[in-house]
């Protein structure tokens, strides 16, 4: 007999899951379907599946315990959050996968070489998984995998196969999910100029002083390696690896604390990887968010070799996804406007900050001295008081 996808639903919600971001899978279809109707939880439809599961880590490090729903098709784009992101930070993010090319079992051709490698993968990374079956104690497995992801501090998952669940209610039989259609204030950017650009080191400084209490999370590379010597864990993340999901970190924060100033300190490079963030966060429109891009037009850390932003309108897209107004700096002495347009905006967001700086690099950028681990125990416990 087939299990009943809505009683997985409430053993999430029975065992703390309150935050959700998924990517489609027809065999988690009325799982997300019963997500997206409910008041007691917040689903997140993210674009990509590292997305999602770099949502639920912020979730969890703004004291919630998030999931991640994914199709094993895409299981390959969650690898860089997982291997860099939740596992060395040690944040704790439950993994709902579906099993499409399930050995033995009958599917599309072109599912079966992930298939065959879906609990091998999970193997390498050290995750426990938990398969669902006709007659899996549905709370058990849930409660199971969540205890062992408080005590351990890393991530678990659950792998469906095609067939578990039974046919729940349609997509058409549902509530509509309240989304967020709030239009921009105009199609134009503000823009902010003058002679000569800034560092990066001169835009931290001035950014710090208009924003001394906000939490921030920063890119990986030299971006974040200069937040780190600011030594402001307490409401600072900075990034090691999973390059471009930091706008999706800040989401998962903005989520759970939405009474909270959340800031993303982000890099060209980083946002040209990931631009669907800006869609995911355009829709959802937090409006305590400011998304702050930092342009040197190269990728500094791994050498300075050119990226495409000179080609890319960073605040059109932002205005074209949903963003509520965007800015663009192009000049040192106009740092400290442009900040004030930001604050001037916070609260009205999410809105989107583009600076133009040279390649100048603060000297001896070294990786924090805290672990990973460190990081992420620090900035949480500041957020929420619990270890």
């Amino acid at each position: 007999m087939a299990l009943d996808p809505e009683l997985l639903f409430k053993a999430l919600l029975g065992a703390g899951v309150k935050g959700i971001a998924g990517v489609p899978c027809s065999i988690l279809n009325h799982l997300i379907l019963e997500a997206e109707a409910s008041t007691e939880v917040d689903y997140v439809a993210a674009s990509v599946e590292g997305e999602a599961v770099s949502a639920a880590a912020g979730m969890w490090l703004a004291g919630g315990l998030g999931a991640a729903l994914m199709q094993n098709s895409g299981l390959g784009n969650a690898v860089n959050p997982l291997a860099s992101l939740s596992i060395p930070y040690e944040i704790p993010v439950l993994l709902i996968v579906s099993w499409r090319g399930e050995p033995g079992a009958k599917d599309a051709v072109h599912h079966y070489p992930m298939g065959e490698a879906t609990p091998g993968l999970f193997d390498l990374f050290g995750v426990p998984t938990t398969v669902l079956r006709e007659d899996t104690d549905l709370d058990a497995a849930v409660q199971g995998a969540v205890e062992y992801m408080h005590k351990e501090r890393k991530p678990a998952a659950l792998i469906v196969p095609r067939g578990v669940f039974g046919k729940g209610a349609k997509a058409e039989e549902r509530p509509a999910p309240v989304l967020a259609t709030r239009s921009p204030r105009g199609s134009e950017s503000t823009h902010f100029a003058s002679p000569g650009l800034p560092s990066r080191t001169e835009v931290l400084t001035a950014w710090l002083q208009h924003f001394p209490e906000a939490l921030a999370v920063s890119t990986t590379g030299y971006m974040s390696r200069e937040v780190a010597s600011l030594e402001r864990v307490d409401r600072h993340f900075p990034m090691q690896g999973s390059m471009g999901f930091a706008p999706a970190i800040a989401l998962g924060l903005c989520r759970t604390l939405p009474d909270r100033s959340v800031h993303v300190l982000d890099g060209d490079g980083a946002l040209i990887m990931r631009m669907g963030s800006l869609a995911t966060i355009g829709a959802v429109a937090p409006k305590n968010l400011i998304h702050v891009v930092v342009d040197n037009g190269t990728y500094a850390s791994t050498g300075g070799q050119l990226t495409v932003s000179p080609q890319v309108d960073f605040a059109g897209v932002a205005l074209a996804c949903g963003y509520r107004s965007a800015a663009v700096c192009q000049g040192a002495s106009s740092l400290d406007e442009a900040f004030r347009w930001a604050a001037s905006e916070s609260g009205e967001g999410p809105i989107l900050l583009h600076i133009s700086v040279d390649e100048r690099e603060a000297s001896g950028l070294e990786r924090p001295d805290l672990t990973p681990a460190e990081i992420a125990s620090a900035f949480r416990t500041a957020l929420t008081e619990k270890a």
